[in-house]
């Protein structure tokens, strides 16, 4: 499908794109990426042309997308609109802004793509991670239901009790959930021990919520313990990577983060996503309250510097 003609409009169009101020271009790939779970399952499949970055796109009419994506020219004139765009020669217009911009600069995503190969060299390892972190939170808020989201704040801001579950490389999370919702004053219980979170979660009543944290969503005793916070009456929530994870048979919110893999199934870069959408929850049940928890963060912050040996004067 591609074209000769694909070079020349790449180059035209670089112009264009070098007129707009840094902090006026938003990057049509993050939208889509952002937006996602927006549209309808139609509008996704066009939207994966996009993401998938097809080399021949700039020079494809409407027809050729819609054949490649298999869909309707219809529905890539809905993808278009929901994007805000007035139809499709406008989004290929923003696709050829999108390859000018890369075109100007090294993409370090493509070179020093994982996994680890044993020929690498230990100075570009910096890159690597970087690089993968950014890629690894761009499908995170790719798979991110807004939805969700919200009904999670909103549950966690009003339950009285919040107990964490989590094991191994997820406890770095909840302890970082568990610290951050304690400085705001909400009591929240945390043991890295599974044999206790299943004994807490058989405590809990309805006015209580219980989070269980899972890249996998299969590891026994967070599945356990968030099943059994189920049947105790607790709200639910799950944070995990995949849709169709077992963890979120028990879970009445779900949070999915991703569905890559990456070195070893799991264990390297998971953290990454999960710290960052516990950043959101905590940031989220801040803002329900504002007055009210900034007053209960300064009342912990003053209760500590004790502890806080006093600067240079």
């Amino acid at each position: 499908m591609a074209k000769s003609g694909g070079k020349e409009k790449i180059l035209k169009c670089r112009k264009t794109t070098e007129k707009r101020g840094k902090m006026e271009y938003q990057s049509l790939i993050f939208e889509v990426r952002r937006r996602y779970k927006e549209f309808r399952p139609s509008e996704q499949k066009a939207a994966d042309i996009i993401l998938r970055e097809e080399p021949g796109v700039v020079d494809w009419t409407i027809e050729e997308f819609a054949q490649a994506a298999g869909v309707s020219r219809p529905t890539v004139i809905r993808f278009a609109r929901a994007l805000g765009l007035k139809g499709y020669r406008e989004l290929k217009n923003r696709v050829l802004e999108e390859y000018a911009r890369k075109k100007e600069k090294t993409d370090p995503g493509e070179i020093l793509a994982y996994p680890l190969q044993r020929e690498d060299r230990i100075v570009d390892i910096p890159a690597k991670v970087i690089m993968t972190n950014i890629k690894h939170l761009e499908e995170a808020l790719k798979a991110l239901s807004v939805y969700e989201f919200v009904r999670a704040v909103n549950v966690l801001d009003k339950a009285e009790n919040i107990s964490v579950y989590a094991v191994e490389n997820s406890a770095c999370a909840a302890e970082d959930f568990a610290a951050k919702m304690a400085y705001i004053g909400k009591r929240v219980y945390f043991n890295k021990d599974g044999y206790m979170q299943k004994v807490n979660a058989g405590h809990l009543t309805g006015r209580d919520v219980a989070l269980g944290i899972s890249h996998t969503g299969q590891s026994r005793h967070t599945v356990d313990a968030l099943r059994r916070a189920r049947e105790s009456g607790a709200a639910t929530i799950a944070i995990t990577n995949c849709q169709q994870a077992l963890i979120n048979k028990y879970a009445d919110i779900i949070l999915c983060t991703e569905n890559t893999q990456y070195m070893y199934g799991n264990a390297v870069f998971s953290r990454c996503a999960q710290i960052s959408l516990i950043d959101m929850l905590y940031l989220g049940v801040f803002l329900k309250n504002y007055d009210h928890y900034a007053g209960e963060l300064n009342n912990s912050w003053q209760n500590i510097q004790d502890l806080v040996y006093p600067g240079d004067k």
